[in-house]
């Protein structure tokens, strides 16, 4: 019911008065006057009883009284004017939040127009060559593979002004080789290192979900060591932006870590949240995002292995998402389909409120912070580009994960063998070089993922 529409439904119920009970039924139109009161009419409601039993002035009052006790338990009255007040600032407070999401997709598609321009991958393939090249000699000479940043690491996308908040939860193992009471010592002095390295609240050794139920802060010193049921223990970082205190904390946390006995065993993960307030209740957004992540799939999947290992830890516990063009009409479709820890887009923290955030779970574990900050900038980057497409531009077709590691299994069917050169390794390389244009701005991120690609190999499936 609106100031132009009335609400019109269909009664059937009793009344009770001094000559006995009486039936009325059909409908009641209720309406608002001019001064915002709720009006019943009865107009078209009827008494069963029939002629016979009318006032004296030949009416029966039967369905006046239904009317007044609709109009009565609707909240007549001042009620109404409170309800409307307190309807219309809700309404106010969603259309200011939808246009502030606008504003931000505006926003982000300026941003994108106003960078210098850098060398494209697809249309520059010296330039991704170069950058291949130096991370295969990095790991030939013994360097770390991947750069690691503390000065502007992700070109903006998640500086705190203007850009997006994350946080990260680092799991990890201790080797075979150590017993149940030195992996417990091991535990107790990695949280009483980070807790004297100003990183920890305290030296605890933190239950599950001990900061979530604390409640998430962006104060640099809430890093907290977690018990976990599937690995030895996991890091659960605060509220981080790129900022040089937050790369610093994540290399001395993995320093610590490591210094521990700690290592990124193939059984574990490594989550990156990525706050998505700007979305809003715009389901185009998060169906933007589904799909250029489905649309990357095997690629993406690719860069989640750690270079450490010589393989992805596998899909048991972060499997594509499956539904990925439905598409979804609403932002609860999108939650309800991809509420799992077992994918590896998860959107169990989607509402359409501006504490929403999307969990990267597709990547890998590692305990070295130039490749956690470059899952961090892929996590990023894709959010801020289907934010910026949505409406605009079509994502890419499903490319599943496996895909090209089915071409190379063909291409040695046929025969074929050596490494790839020439059209077929442009060919072999289009994907990942299409995605490093369309997410990343800054020559320093395209190359730190290029190295993530140069150290890594093409999923099975």
């Amino acid at each position: 019911m609106t100031d132009e529409q009335d609400a019109v439904f269909n009664i059937g119920g009793s009344v009770t008065d001094d000559d006995g009970r009486f039936f009325v039924e059909g409908e009641a139109r209720a309406s608002r006057g001019p001064d915002g009161q709720l009006q019943v009419s009865s107009e078209d409601l009827r008494c069963a009883r029939g002629i016979g039993h009318d006032d004296e002035d030949g009416s029966c009052g039967h369905p006046e009284a239904v009317a007044r006790r609709i109009q009565e338990q609707l909240g007549a009255g001042s009620q109404v004017a409170v309800d409307r007040a307190a309807a219309q600032e809700v309404l106010d407070e969603v259309a200011a939040e939808h246009a502030a999401s606008i504003a931000a997709q505006d926003q982000a598609r300026a941003d994108r127009a106003a960078q210098p321009a850098v060398r494209s991958y697809v249309q520059d393939m010296d330039a991704f060559q170069e950058a291949y090249d130096q991370a295969r000699e990095r790991q030939r000479s013994g360097q770390p593979l991947v750069p690691y940043m503390t000065e502007n690491a992700t070109g903006g996308l998640g500086a705190r002004e203007g850009g997006r908040a994350f946080g990260v939860e680092i799991e990890f193992d201790y080797p075979s080789s150590m017993t149940y009471q030195e992996q417990r010592a091991a535990h107790e002095r990695i949280a009483r290192e980070l807790h004297e390295a100003g990183i920890a609240p305290n030296a605890n050794v933190n239950g599950y979900h001990a900061s979530e139920n604390a409640g998430y802060t962006d104060a640099p010193n809430a890093w907290r060591l977690e018990r976990d049921a599937t690995v030895a223990g996991e890091i659960v970082s605060p509220i981080l932006y790129d900022e040089p205190q937050t790369w610093q904390n994540l290399a001395t946390v993995c320093e610590i870590v490591r210094r521990n006995g700690g290592i990124a065993s193939m059984g574990t993960g490594g989550h990156v949240h990525v706050a998505v307030p700007d979305y809003d209740h715009t389901v185009a957004n998060h169906n933007q995002l589904i799909n250029t992540v489905a649309g990357y799939e095997d690629v993406i999947y690719r860069l989640a292995q750690n270079p450490a290992n010589d393989r992805h830890r596998g899909l048991a516990w972060c499997h594509p998402n499956d539904q990925v063009s439905r598409p979804y009409s609403s932002v609860s479709q999108v939650r309800d389909y991809n509420n799992s820890h077992r994918i590896g887009l998860n959107f169990q923290s989607v509402h359409g409120r501006n504490s929403d955030h999307a969990e990267f779970r597709m990547w890998d574990g590692s305990l070295d912070p130039g490749t956690i900050q470059a899952q961090v900038n892929l996590s990023l980057g894709l959010t801020n580009a289907a934010l910026r497409e949505a409406g605009t531009t079509p994502p890419p077709p499903p490319q599943r994960v496996g895909h090209h590691r089915e071409l190379h299994q063909a291409r040695r069917a046929s025969g074929q063998r050596g490494s790839l050169t020439g059209e077929a390794w442009t060919s072999n390389t289009q994907a990942f070089r299409s995605l490093m244009d369309r997410i990343y701005t800054t020559a320093e991120a395209r190359a730190q993922a290029t190295a993530v690609y140069a150290g890594t190999r093409w999923h099975d499936g």
